[in-house]
């Protein structure tokens, strides 16, 4: 089977760039180094996505599966955005479960499941946060105290609090987990666009905006705002995930990189990644591998924050538009796919066992061209 080299297509549709590896990569060489990296590996076993994705149909075909998260207890917890529904699926037993939700029309834009595994819901339409406990299969839903919130993400911490971000206003929302009050904070950068909520070691809250082209962190013990510029230009920013080590990553949609940001150096590293029409979603596993779902390319990416590389798995359906990701405690990578009316999953164990007999690896392109 020829094992495919992403940076052989990279430097065949961009010549220009073989220039600048100066002396070293030049005539004969190069040329030897390209059909070296081309040639097939022998005897490497190497899974295609057909054979590591398994994708399972859901209860309503035409609903349009959106966000979805893992529950500590590794069950998958999905939107059904045109049905108005969290639906529950159990990778053990099998067979999946609706669950309306009490609002109509609610437009429920995101989801997340705090320690003890209730879930919790922005419900955008209707000004709510909602948390569904799934030991009595009950929701309970909370007005926010502030018009036009609009909430777009929501995230629960370890501390059992949850956050939300609002849209198009700047707003920082608490909702504190003893109390049930809420408390909103607004990001000093007017118009910042905000999107993106995550947590890291200490329990600061960190998010991307998007018109502010800016990294911020905020802390609750300080109730204090910290931002980052990353760019002079604007670049549209999505992610925010920390890595096991404190590290920020997040991606530069206009120059197409993902970074890697040190909060106590303010430094960014770069990493050049694959062509690609936009990426959806970022998650992080527990090896600080980042994975990501592009939606109109049909595909998830992984990058080995180890060893600085991607690889590229197509789905098998052209147009099923990936459009959240989740990982589960066992490393399973879960996401919904919106067109196709289904929930795939990606069984990282398969593809670990094909990656300790992969003898070509390929180095960050942006560390080469560098």
């Amino acid at each position: 089977m020829l094992l495919k080299c992403r940076f052989c297509d990279m430097l065949l549709e961009n010549p220009s760039k073989v220039r600048r590896f100066g002396g070293f990569v030049m005539g004969a060489a190069f040329r030897v180094i390209l059909l070296a990296l081309m040639l097939p590996a022998a005897g490497i076993p190497f899974a295609s996505a057909d054979e590591l994705i398994t994708e399972y149909n859901i209860p309503q075909k035409e609903s349009y599966p959106t966000a979805i998260t893992a529950s500590p207890d590794s069950k998958i917890w999905f939107i059904e955005f045109n049905a108005n529904s969290l639906v529950s699926y159990d990778p053990e037993l099998g067979g999946m479960k609706e669950y309306a939700i009490p609002s109509d029309k609610s437009h429920a834009m995101d989801i997340s499941s705090d320690k003890d595994g209730t879930l919790w819901l922005a419900e955008q339409d209707v000004n709510v946060l909602s948390k569904f406990d799934p030991r009595t299969k009950t929701f309970k839903e909370f007005l926010i105290p502030f018009k036009n919130a609009n909430p777009i993400v929501i995230h629960a911490t370890r501390n059992g609090d949850v956050w939300a971000l609002g849209w198009n206003n700047d707003m920082l929302i608490q909702v504190r987990a003893s109390t049930e009050k809420f408390e909103k904070f607004i990001i000093p950068t007017p118009n910042s666009s905000s999107f993106d909520l995550t947590e890291d070691h200490s329990g600061n809250i960190w998010f991307v905006e998007r018109n502010g082209n800016k990294i911020a962190m905020f802390d609750p013990e300080k109730k204090r705002f910290r931002e980052w510029r990353v760019a002079e230009s604007l670049q549209s920013i999505l992610g925010t995930l920390v890595d096991s080590t404190g590290m920020i990553w997040y991606i530069e949609m206009v120059d197409n990189k993902l970074v890697r940001f040190d909060p106590k150096t303010s430094k960014h590293e770069t990493f050049e990644m694959p062509k690609n029409k936009g990426t959806k979603e970022l998650a992080i596993d527990r090896f600080d591998n980042i994975w990501m779902v592009q939606s109109t390319d049909n595909r998830l990416i992984h990058f080995n924050t180890k060893t600085a590389t991607f690889e590229i798995f197509d789905l098998k359906e052209g147009e099923s538009a990936p459009n959240s990701l989740a990982i589960d405690h066992k490393g399973r990578v879960w996401f919904t796919e919106s067109s196709a009316g289904k929930i795939g999953m990606l069984d990282t164990a398969k593809l670990l066992d094909q990656t300790k007999n992969m003898r070509v690896k390929l180095k960050n392109t942006e560390k080469i061209f560098r």
